[in-house]
């Protein structure tokens, strides 16, 4: 079905609780702060909505993509996929005295750090990483040695199962998550995120998100337009990316509006308005020399949505 029709349909479908919005400018979508347009974003507001738009994009056979705050995704800026946010109803956070927390996938992490610390729960190994719980969880981001999905008990989520969303409650287990990836059968999207955790003093708490902080604002360009590395540093390798790409003299190295940047090498900068496409590129000039250099092939850790490759 043409993206015009898939429009049509979409306006006549009257579900509640769904903020449908049509050729978006998706510079506020992405940390790359790139101007370009997408066809549709849809912003939800209940599982109920949820459900019913998925099993329409579903019967229509639609390409849809689920974002989180944009932090680690890069969007095509002419984007014919459909997007989908989850709104203000998935933003909330409850904490118990036993240990246990729930936070809502729309959270953002820096707040949650935030509101985790000050009821004696100690997650500072996110300090100073952008972006949703929902996301966070998705892949499992954290340190090389500890990531989130380490204090996950459980999720709550929609799956695609035959083509219909099904909502579900999953206890997640070691298999279920590894070095930046969470594997979970036909996960469409995570709802809500239950943790367990025991408390530690506010005071160490403190000085580890301090410590944590400081770290990254000396090895890390956290005030430019970026979303973060950009590769997942490879298993295979005694190296991380951003060493191995360093080793090429890629520093500054330019293609278009795009840099690799001058304090992180795995990380890449929208410098002089950058479109999509001048960063893809430059993640493929990337990839494409590490492999010939040292025959590691990269991954991309970034999700790039709205793209044909």
């Amino acid at each position: 079905m043409e993206i015009e029709e898939i429009k049509i349909l979409l306006k006549k479908s009257d579900i509640k609780n769904l903020e449908i919005f049509f050729n978006y400018n998706i510079r506020n979508l992405s940390t790359f702060r790139i101007n370009g347009i997408t066809s549709i974003l849809i912003v939800a507001n209940s599982d109920e909505a949820l459900i019913s738009l998925l099993n329409i994009l579903n019967d229509i056979n639609a390409r849809y993509y689920i974002i989180g705050g944009g932090s680690n995704t890069l969007i095509s800026d002419n984007c014919n996929d459909i997007l989908i946010k989850l709104g203000k109803n998935y933003d909330f956070q409850e904490f118990y005295d036993n240990g246990f927390i729930t936070a809502g996938a729309s959270c953002i992490l820096g707040k949650f750090i935030t509101h985790s610390y000050k009821n004696k729960y100690d997650f500072s190994f996110l300090a100073g990483i952008p972006g949703t719980i929902g996301g966070a969880v998705y892949g499992n981001c954290g340190t090389q040695l500890e990531g989130i999905c380490d204090y996950v008990e459980s999720i709550e989520c929609l799956k695609i199962i035959k083509n219909k969303a099904l909502k579900e409650k999953i206890k997640l287990k070691p298999l279920n998550y590894g070095y930046r990836f969470l594997k979970v059968e036909n996960l469409a999207v995570i709802t809500k995120v239950f943790f367990k955790k025991d408390k530690t003093e506010r005071e160490i708490i403190f000085n580890n998100i301090r410590e944590k902080i400081k770290s990254k604002k000396a090895t890390q360009p956290l005030n430019t337009f970026n979303c973060g590395c950009f590769f997942k540093n490879p298993l295979n390798s005694k190296k991380t990316a951003g060493e191995l790409i360093d080793s090429l003299g890629l520093k500054g190295f330019m293609y278009g509006g795009a840099a690799v940047s001058k304090k992180h090498a795995n990380f890449i900068e929208n410098i002089n308005n950058a479109t999509s496409e001048d960063i893809f590129n430059l993640a493929k000039i990337i990839k494409g020399l590490v492999r010939e250099n040292f025959n590691i092939n990269l991954d991309y850790e970034v999700k790039l949505v709205g793209f044909q490759t």
